[in-house]
């Protein structure tokens, strides 16, 4: 009996291995007293895919996020209040607006790092913005900024049941009296790990960062 046990053991210990690999879309928080935010991210394009029952495409981060009024008083919100955050390279990025991605003539961005010294500045094109922590020479805590390039497609017709599917579940911009929540579409250039990864909260009700832990 011991063969078979052997060979249970080893698909067991195969079978987790391969578990391991399965993509998975970590969630972080954060709260004051105004609000509580909960957000998460996935940055695999098949999950993104099925949740918005459309493909946007490459190069496209989406995010969950979940906002809870605490006080008597609504609190506006909106898709403008988010921010990405690369911390590995200094990227952020303001979410797209459905047309962006799907509307007629949609945009085609490129990105590469900026060769001209920066004193905190940010670069703001079609609603993105990227930039790093500061300015001057890249190095280990103070990443090269990079610039983004965007242009419209003029022969792009736009994608009617994707523009659909992102508008339905967009993030709303609304006062918020009750839970409110909707997904953001946000561009990210290249490759970056989940803990280098943070959402920056820049609203009416505070500031707040949420990193990811993974």
């Amino acid at each position: 009996m011991r063969v078979p046990i052997t060979f249970a053991l080893m698909l067991v210990a195969a079978g987790t291995l391969l578990g391991s690999k399965k993509v998975i879309s970590p969630t972080t928080s954060a709260s004051n007293e105004q609000v509580d935010i909960v957000a998460t991210i996935v940055l695999d394009e098949t999950e993104i895919t099925q949740k918005l029952g459309a493909d946007p495409g490459k190069g496209i981060a989406l995010l969950e996020v979940r906002v809870t009024p605490k006080t008597d008083q609504p609190v506006q919100v909106s898709p403008d209040d988010f921010i990405l955050l690369a911390h590995d390279d200094g990227e952020r990025s303001k979410p797209f607006e459905p047309e962006q991605l799907a509307g007629n003539g949609a945009m085609v961005v490129t990105s590469k790092e900026d060769t001209v010294k920066r004193t905190g500045s940010t670069i703001g094109m079609g609603g993105i913005m990227m930039g790093g922590a500061g300015g001057g020479n890249a190095s280990p805590g103070n990443p090269t900024p990079k610039t983004i390039h965007t242009k419209m497609d003029s022969k792009n017709q736009g994608n009617a049941g994707l523009l659909e599917a992102l508008k339905a579940k967009q993030f709303p911009t609304t006062d918020a009296k009750d839970e409110v929540s909707g997904y953001l579409y946000f561009p990210l250039d290249g490759k970056h790990k989940l803990k280098n990864l943070a959402v920056l909260y820049r609203g009416p009700a505070g500031k707040l960062n949420l990193e990811f832990q993974h």
